[in-house]
């Protein structure tokens, strides 16, 4: 029996609830040690559904970071990874980064230090788990993006399904002149399961970037995807027209 505080209530996970006792126990024990990172209604949605790692091939984000934290996400299904080798194929990986939107743990960011040669990445998100920056190429900022954040020595700005962040993060690119890849996701929600039109809200996005690309002289605008991990939704960059 795995046992802890959630609220005012003791919750207890069974082993016989466990599927795969040491792929599951690993989700638990992160939770354990990271209570004050989630809000009760997200601790709430993760008890329920921290199981669908064994069948889900597309899970949300606040489940796709505890995974791959964990290691159960395998190389073929991590969406972080097939992100991040669109990255490479498309711009220097050894460059200034900042991701928008890193979420509770900086998946994405922490895939890219590891690749990187050189440069530097730099994430922000008011709700981090962690604000440690000692680690002066890997850069975590526990705040807000916001339009007056200063990018001067940014090379590309990246988001992972920033969700409401895509706007500003797009906009912000192509006004000061820096290269832009993103996620597109449900929809731009406020919380994991209160989405907006998705269709339309995509359309919206990608509507913007063509416009601020155009508008900014950043090349066109590209599109892209990860159908093969599971992702069904696009993604989106400026290409540069020498």
């Amino acid at each position: 029996m795995v046992e802890f505080k959630l609220g005012d209530e003791m919750q207890k996970v069974s082993y016989n609830d466990i599927q795969n006792i040491d792929d599951d126990y690993r989700v638990i024990e992160f939770l354990k040690s990271h209570l004050s990172n989630y809000t009760e209604r997200e601790m709430i949605y993760i008890m329920n559904n921290y199981k669908l790692h064994h069948h889900a091939i597309f899970v949300p984000d606040i489940l796709r970071q505890i995974y791959d934290e964990v290691g159960l996400l395998a190389d073929d299904k991590n969406l972080y990874l097939g992100f991040m080798k669109i990255l490479e194929d498309n711009f220097n990986l050894d460059s200034n980064i900042v991701e928008i939107g890193g979420g509770i743990i900086p998946s994405l960011a922490k895939h890219i230090h590891l690749k990187q040669k050189n440069g530097t990445i730099t994430v922000y998100d008011p709700r981090l788990y962690k604000n440690d920056s000692s680690d002066k190429k890997f850069i975590l900022k526990k705040e807000k993006f916001t339009e007056n954040t200063d990018i001067f020595r940014t090379d590309i700005l990246v988001g992972f399904m920033p969700c409401q962040a895509t706007e500003i993060l797009i906009k912000t690119a192509c006004r000061n002149k820096k290269d832009f890849l993103v996620a597109l996701c449900e929809g731009g929600h406020q919380e994991f399961e209160d989405f907006y039109d998705d269709t339309l809200w995509e359309e919206q996005m990608i509507d913007l970037a063509k416009r601020e690309i155009a508008e900014n002289g950043m090349g066109v605008l590209e599109k892209t995807n990860l159908e093969s991990y599971g992702d069904p939704y696009p993604i989106i960059y400026n290409k540069r027209i020498n």
